[in-house]
């Protein structure tokens, strides 16, 4: 896969910086078509499966802040075969799409395996979206995962539900009760995270370096990049279906 880069020059805070995000499901889900809608905001014709793993990146900004990130992404197989090769990316990864497709049960069945497996090799701090992915098909009335059923996992395991389709525009503005958006809108989020986290240190860094004896100061504002902190920033926009 090629890599994409904006040549523009980072700010000062976040020079050379990266944030690592891997796409981790069961076979045929459609990672490697979303990856090409974020990075592309197309797909190629014939696209096959991935193999092993594949890598890209994308410099964005922040809307709010205009500070650039970059993003560098791990396109890995679904393949049983593949595990011992895709394991080694899991560590270090800040965030994690877990991808399933709404149409396969079998796909949506296997997320325990997964689950299980990114909880084993991740650091704490890796945050985990679950994708619901081709959900074009819900007009063909192919779908077979409901949103509750997806909707009630994620909430289980402290994870951030999400549904889209590789077919929709990357700015696909959220729909159907903040569930449905384009896929750059949910890598937005981990950006939007990410740089509220970063903030949140340094403005703790300088607070400690210029504390004085007494009660301990109030925290900073801002969002935690962590599961429990980000999953209840996102509650307000979770299905009640």
């Amino acid at each position: 896969m090629a890599e994409f880069d904006d040549g523009e020059v980072f700010s000062e805070v976040f020079k050379g910086a990266f944030h690592p995000v891997i796409l981790v499901g069961a076979a045929y889900v459609g990672k490697t078509a979303l990856l090409y809608r974020y990075i592309l905001d197309d797909i190629p014709e014939g696209l096959t499966s991935t193999v092993g793993v594949e890598f890209t990146k994308r410099a964005v900004m922040h809307k709010e802040s205009g500070n650039k990130v970059q993003l560098h992404i791990w396109d890995t197989a679904g393949q049983e075969r593949f595990k011992s090769v895709t394991k080694h990316h899991y560590r270090g990864a800040d965030a994690c799409l877990l991808v399933f497709d709404i149409s396969n049960k079998d796909s949506f069945d296997e997320l325990p395996n997964w689950l299980a497996e990114l909880r084993e090799n991740s650091g704490p701090d890796c945050i985990v979206f679950l994708i619901g992915n081709k959900v074009d098909l819900d007009a063909e009335a192919k779908r077979v995962v409901s949103k509750a059923e997806a909707t009630r996992y994620a909430k289980q395991h402290k994870l951030i539900y999400r549904e889209t389709s590789s077919f929709w525009p990357r700015e696909q503005p959220k729909q159907a009760n903040q569930l449905q958006e384009g896929i750059e809108v949910v890598f937005d989020e981990i950006v939007n995270g990410k740089i509220q986290t970063e903030a949140l240190h340094q403005h703790e860094g300088k607070a400690k370096d210029t504390a004085v004896p007494g009660p301990e100061r109030p925290k900073a504002g801002g969002v935690k990049l962590d599961a429990e902190a980000i999953y209840k920033y996102h509650a307000d926009s979770a299905c009640s279906c």
